[in-house]
């Protein structure tokens, strides 16, 4: 038995999600005050410009598999992200939560059907002890029947697989730089024509037609100082700088390796809002055992108990 990972990478992934995870409290926070295709457009429009504003010249010299590449990872994520706002209109917080942390379990089955890449046995104990783990942290009581936001949060959570999946490749066949900014672009392009999109609707056919949380999209954003350094710290850390960790990380691991580190996202979440607000946002035991199998399924998939692990690595 010996590790069978690059600490290096995992590092990457592990402060991505730490940065992830932190981003629930601050954007709940926001969310109190702005519409939620607002804050996704304004958070993503100023990450991409920054991106540009740093690597304009490299980008320029991106050929078209590059753009090609970067524009694939950029509409999964941004039809993703759009599509998981337009889920919570009609379900509740902790079940899009929930049925997101779905992408576990489900990076493996769309890593096959994609690239015919069949993870170790490590990394299939490791996905099941962190879905496990997952569902015990995320899964809300009382949740009651499916309802058209489940439906359409689960579709979106197979579009963050097929992300997660794809960038394992692209990732080692493109500039990391190049890749991130791209992808952020057309993430960008992608929730301001949504939010422009619901304006437009809204002024020609009026506020009354839209359904309610859609038209709170129309209503004045409120600004302030801490708004204003929560959305810098959103655009800047948790967009800019963890897609370039995400992006140098996932091409140094298999997809299903990746995913594994991911779920480690809602145990940070929850660390940080028991900060936030305190205890009262920790689920006692059921947390401290959902925590306990998500650490015990990373530990697991970092381990190699002989051969079989075919994902692609970078050598």
């Amino acid at each position: 038995m010996r590790l069978n990972t690059d600490l290096r990478a995992d590092g990457a992934i592990l402060l991505t999600t730490l940065v992830w995870g932190s981003t629930f409290v601050v954007a709940s926070d926001i969310l109190t005050r702005w519409p939620p295709l607002s804050y996704l457009a304004l958070r993503m429009g100023l990450a991409a410009l920054v991106f540009v504003a740093l690597f304009a010249r490299r980008v320029a010299r991106a050929d078209r598999a590059t753009w090609r590449a970067g524009a694939t990872l950029g509409l999964l994520m941004g039809v993703g992200f759009v599509g998981q706002t337009v889920g919570l209109l009609y379900t509740t917080p902790s079940k899009s939560a929930f049925i997101t942390g779905l992408t576990t379990p489900l990076v493996p089955f769309v890593a096959y059907a994609l690239l015919r890449a069949r993870p170790g046995r490590e990394n299939l104990i490791g996905v099941v002890l962190a879905s496990v783990g997952g569902a015990l942290i995320l899964a809300p009581a009382g949740a009651g029947g499916v309802n058209t936001g489940d439906i359409v949060t689960l579709c979106m959570t197979a579009l963050f697989a097929a992300h997660i999946t794809l960038m394992s490749v692209y990732a080692r066949r493109h500039d990391v730089r190049q890749l991130s900014v791209l992808q952020i672009v057309f993430i960008a392009a992608l929730t301001i024509s949504a939010w422009a999109l619901v304006w437009a609707f809204g002024a020609a056919f009026g506020p009354e037609t839209l359904p309610a949380a859609l038209a709170r999209e129309l209503q004045p954003l409120a600004w302030d100082a801490r708004t204003s350094a929560q959305l810098i710290y959103l655009s800047l850390v948790a967009t800019v700088v963890t897609f370039l960790l995400w992006t140098w990380g996932q091409a140094r691991m298999p997809a299903t390796h990746a995913a594994i580190i991911f779920s480690l996202e809602p145990v940070f979440a929850t660390l940080f809002a028991v900060a936030a607000r305190g205890p009262s946002e920790w689920m006692g035991g059921r947390a401290n055992a959902g925590a306990l199998l998500i650490l015990t399924g990373v530990i697991v998939s970092e381990l190699r108990w002989g051969e079989g692990e075919v994902e692609g690595r970078r050598r």
